[in-house]
């Protein structure tokens, strides 16, 4: 019998990082395979200390041919893909084991926390050990349409299960990974000019690294390229991140964004983004009821069981719609109501004793003048 489940790794100067990976999920799986595509640090020295088996691959500018190199190697009845700058969050042998052995998936989606900060969405992340599932592009490689096209072949089914990773690798100075990205984007929208998680990557880099004009530039197509998929009744979840930062970038240059936040809403409705952000327009329109309305849409969906598809900031699910709530109670003379909105904030943000003092001025507002 081959063993359960093989994590694959491609890694180069990840000292940093790596051990505490390889800890998170040593005792879980039942292999190691790591290639290292030219470390000159202590990266190998590290993957060897967790009794990886190592492979040395020379990089070539392409993700998906390095991670494909480690499925080359993986004997494991199933794949976890891993990088060395994520964890898996309370690693349990045993549950993994419940969750694979016998199972008719071909696939699992798992929680990512893509920052420190964030929520989590699904990703794919486990899947049988298939010869015909092999990542596919420069970067932002994907096994989706692979996977997709096993489980219609054997007619196995995707599944979602109650794993966490967290992912460290955006905290910190981004300008080394930014030089490195920057080509090998270009080079992915050549060859997949649609993909617009492609192209926001790519406008956040050029923004990062100073590239304004060029960033607009790529904003724009994305732009037209999210219209485009309307007007064919094609609608790309992803258009929300290319909208988000259009939104983002208007309103900081003291543009009017309530049109854009209105297609916004029309395309997401259910973007918790775009629903603070019109909370707030509201708010300063002194129309108070609609936005509290709307961060209790907000409140609800962060709230429900499913996993979302999208990460935010943690403070949007929560102390932030709390926050808004408060203000608007406030300002309506709602006192009492305001104080528990408020409380509710702090107890999400105990740091930030703003929430405090306000919620203990509300409570005094409402013994001072309490409703007629």
């Amino acid at each position: 019998m081959a063993p359960l489940l093989t994590a694959a790794l491609i890694v180069r100067d990840e000292e940093a990082v790596l051990d505490e990976c390889l800890a998170s999920i040593h005792e879980v799986v039942d292999e190691i395979v790591v290639v290292d595509t030219g470390s000159v640090d202590a990266t190998c020295e590290t993957a060897l200390r967790y009794g990886a088996r190592l492979f040395r691959h020379r990089w070539n500018d392409d993700f998906a041919e390095a991670r494909n190199v480690a499925l080359d190697h993986a004997v494991g009845q199933w794949v976890l893909y891993i990088d060395a700058d994520e964890r898996l969050v309370d690693p349990d042998r045993q549950r993994v084991e419940a969750l694979l052995a016998g199972s008719d998936a071909a696939a699992f989606r798992i929680r990512l926390h893509p920052e420190l900060r964030a929520s989590a969405y699904v990703e794919y992340r486990i899947w049988r050990n298939d010869p015909t599932i092999r990542f596919q592009g420069i970067i932002h490689e994907s096994v989706v349409p692979a996977i997709e096209r096993l489980a219609k072949r054997e007619r196995r089914p995707i599944r979602t299960a109650d794993l966490v990773l967290r992912h460290v690798g955006y905290e910190g100075d981004q300008r080394r990974k930014h030089l490195r990205n920057l080509p090998l984007l270009r080079r992915e929208l050549q060859r997949n000019p649609t993909n617009l998680f492609v192209r926001h990557h790519l406008f956040r880099v050029l923004h990062g690294l100073g590239h304004e004009e060029e960033a607009d530039a790529v904003l724009l197509e994305a732009l037209w390229l999210v219209d485009a998929g309307e007007r064919s009744g094609s609608i790309d979840e992803l258009g929300a991140l290319i909208l988000g930062e259009a939104i983002r970038r208007r309103g900081a240059s003291g543009e009017d964004t309530g049109e854009l936040l209105a297609h916004g809403l029309q395309l997401y409705p259910e973007n918790c983004a775009f629903l603070v952000l019109e909370a707030r327009r509201l708010m300063a329109q002194q129309r108070y009821e609609p936005a509290i309305e709307l961060v209790e849409r907000v409140l609800e969906i962060a709230g429900r069981a499913e996993p979302s598809i999208v990460a935010y900031d943690m403070r949007l699910l929560g102390e932030t719609p709390h926050e808004i709530k408060a203000l608007c109670l406030f300002r309506l003379g709602r006192y009492a109501e305001a104080a528990t909105e408020y409380a509710k904030a702090s107890e999400l943000a105990p740091e930030n004793a703003s929430y405090r003092v306000k919620r203990d001025l509300a409570a005094a507002m409402a013994v001072e003048s309490p409703p007629s």
